[in-house]
């Protein structure tokens, strides 16, 4: 009976298929696999379509591949996409624009773009929520024999909740340290027997432990499918986000500031942070009576960001050495807009031959990005922006007179993009499977910068085959044993321009993992363990002597293994763990200096635990849940010239249910526990984001 009344709770109502997705299995009426939210599943899902455009089971794909499920991030509590990835191994938390949203790195890259149900989406501006997510799938490795120009570290694909045949609607309100205040919905249900619906949307409003940092966010997302015939559906979806806050530079580029309060702000309190962003789609999946399933659809987005800021300066500490430190920092407004259009079109069939079992699959696609940037900022009369000094250790605030603000900067990148693209997934008899996979990419790339020392657009165009091979053996139903090799293909012209002027050449990555995984105790215990070597070369740095530079560099070099742990000890007992060790350097480059150096927010150790456990009896409808994040040191620029300590962060959840059928929740999220001070990432830039202190989060939740 607790098994069917969760299936009621706030965003765990309703299982997902491959079709929600929109793959190429999308009717009721098709070949479908459903992600249920069954607790003894122990957080990992049977299925992530990333990995293949298929249902293939994640226990036969070549690759190492992690979900994050709707059932952990409701267990741990958390509220934000940066959160709910932690425990994902291998995985490296970083700060995006301004403190506005989440990235991370992959195997020591970082990551420039997200899979959002399979159309790529870049990073630096949107506003993403987790109420309408339903799964988070990290592919680790090279994506690009699928999806073109990515990291070879990997890529993350956020899955969006879609309609349910069945009619429910759930709400949560929540309040917590730092005025945090949160409200969300979500409603599924048919309209006609051809149409249903999904309608999910949050607000919230929350300050800080940083002084004059807060933000308010709205969000919504309707999404309708149509069903006009057995096997053809229509999925039309939009997102609109929105958030005025502040604009949080964190620390600067320097070991000093890991000894000042996390509360202090370099900043002034007029900063300010304006983001909106829309997504809107358009997918059509139908099986035609060949038995073909065509997979069609275009995904348009766009984000901008109004930013009032305080950047420090490339030397962001003045008198180091002194009693007195002073920190360089000037004023200045920047305005993003970034936009995203993707289509695809791609047929997949099974079939059989000579005995051997195929999945085909032959598709194309086309992207196109534009980002354009302008900057204000008080400017001297040499040319570059006032200098506002303010103490270190005693800063002083409201006593800075800063002049006009007057056109500084401004830049324009534009990245034209087609992809052609073949797979076959092959099964020889009961215990071998072999993966081949082949894309050739087309990228013109156009660029002009008012900093560079040439004038006019820049241009360069490039192309390149992205082939990947995959065997699977299964000698049992416990163990499938795995090798693989990948290639990725990235043009990187929003990363910067090099110092001479000219466009960086596409960065080429190679990856060779082998691994295993394991279904054993009845499936109840299922770790993947994983062996990688990633080669990137070409890859981008920033140009430790002028941040306004990127230095591309001969070869980076991500060696390592991972260990993923899923283990449902009992029916009410669930535990995931991960280790993750490796070592992410530049491994060759014309200048004998850079080789050795490690990646910046590359730790080589990283682990996290998170168990829950539910109470039965008497005090049935109630859970506990204890974690812990370890994130070992990094350094925190390219320079290597200063090391982010390592830290261990607890974490704890209590929830209690009750009410006709469990219909409603109580829950209580601790982070933090220990008060722990640490920081995150915020890239090479400004590599130290304060973590937050002890935080608690309450909240209440009722399904109908």
């Amino acid at each position: 009976m607790f098994h069917t009344a969760f299936r009621l709770l706030p965003c765990a109502m309703a299982s997902v298929s491959i079709a929600a997705w929109a793959q190429t299995e999308p009717a009721p009426t098709l070949e479908t696999v459903t992600i249920s939210e069954t607790r003894e599943r122990s957080y990992r899902a049977v299925v992530a379509p990333t990995a293949n455009k298929s249902d293939t089971t994640v226990k036969e794909t070549p690759f190492s591949i992690q979900t994050v499920t709707r059932e952990l991030m409701e267990d741990r509590g958390v509220t934000s996409f940066g959160e709910a990835v932690r425990t994902v191994p291998g995985l490296t938390p970083q700060v995006g624009w301004g403190g506005s949203n989440d990235r991370f790195r992959l195997r020591g890259f970082a990551t420039s773009a997200n899979l959002k149900n399979g159309f790529r989406r870049s990073v630096f501006a949107p506003v993403d929520e987790l109420v309408n997510i339903e799964q988070i799938e990290v592919l680790k490795g090279p994506a690009s024999a699928l999806y073109g120009r990515f990291e070879p570290g990997g890529v993350v694909n956020l899955v969006t909740k879609q309609p349910q045949n069945t009619a429910s609607t759930c709400y949560e309100l929540t309040a917590g340290s730092h005025d945090f205040y949160r409200a969300t919905f979500d409603s599924t249900g048919p309209i006609s027997e051809t149409l249903s619906y999904r309608l999910t949307g949050s607000w919230q409003d929350n300050k800080s432990f940083r002084d004059f940092v807060g933000a308010q966010t709205q969000f919504i997302s309707p999404v309708f499918r149509w069903q006009p015939a057995p096997h053809t559906t229509l999925t039309a979806e939009l997102e609109l986000g929105r958030k005025r806050g502040a604009f949080d530079r964190g620390f600067g580029n320097s070991p000093l500031f890991l000894g000042v309060p996390i509360h202090t702000n370099y900043a002034e309190a007029d900063t300010r942070l304006k983001n909106d962003s829309t997504l809107a789609s358009l997918v059509l999946d139908h099986r035609l009576d060949s038995g073909w399933q065509l997979h069609a659809g275009l995904q348009a987005s766009s984000a901008r960001t109004d930013a009032l800021w305080y950047p420090f300066g490339f030397s962001p500490i003045t008198g180091a050495g002194t009693p007195d430190p002073q920190v360089n920092r000037r004023q200045q407004r920047s305005i993003d807009d970034q936009t995203d259009l993707s289509v695809l079109a791609e047929v997949s069939r099974r079939f059989e031959a000579g005995g051997v079992r195929h999945r085909v699959l032959f598709g194309a696609d086309a992207n196109r990005d534009t980002w354009d940037f302008r900057a204000d900022a008080n400017v001297g009369p040499f040319g570059f922006p006032t200098n506002l000094p303010i103490d270190l250790y005693h800063p002083v605030h409201g006593t800075t007179v800063v002049g006009p603000l007057v056109p500084y900067d401004a830049s324009n990148y534009r990245s034209r993009n087609v992809g052609l693209y073949a797979q076959d997934e092959l099964q020889l008899g009961d215990q071998w499977r072999v993966l081949l996979g082949l894309r050739y990419d087309r990228s013109r790339t156009l660029a002009r910068a008012d900093y560079l020392p040439v004038s006019g657009t820049l241009a360069r165009s490039d192309d390149a085959l992205s082939p990947r091979l995959g065997v699977t053996w299964t000698p049992s139903d416990a163990v499938s044993l795995y090798a693989s090799g990948s290639k990725s293909f990235l043009t990187e012209p929003f990363s910067g321009l090099l110092r001479n002027g000219s466009l960086p050449a596409p960065s080429l990555g190679t990856q060779l993992e082998v691994g295993a995984k394991f279904s054993l105790l009845g499936g109840r215990l299922e770790p993947t363990l994983a062996v990688f070597d990633i080669r990137r070369r070409h890859g981008l740095v920033s140009d430790p002597t002028d941040f306004d530079h990127v230095l591309q560099v001969g070869e980076q070099r991500s060696q390592g293994w991972e260990l993923d742990v899923p283990f449902s000890i009992t029916p009410q007992w669930r535990l995931l763990a991960s280790v993750t060790e490796l070592k992410a350097q530049i491994s060759r480059d014309s200048d004998s200096s850079l080789v050795g150096t490690l990646l910046a927010n590359a730790p080589r150790r990283s682990a996290s635990l998170w168990t829950t456990f539910d109470f039965s009896g008497r005090a049935a409808g109630l859970s506990a849940g204890l974690g812990a994040i370890y994130v070992g040191e990094r350094q925190a620029n390219t320079a290597n010239s200063f090391v982010l300590p390592s830290y261990v962060r607890w974490d704890a959840n209590i929830a209690y249910r009750f009410g006709a059928g469990q219909r409603y929740k109580l829950q209580l999220a601790l982070q933090n526990l220990g008060d722990k001070r640490y920081y995150d990432s915020g890239g090479a830039f400004v590599p130290t984001y304060p973590g937050a202190p002890r935080s608690v989060l309450a909240s209440f939740a009722m399904a109908l």
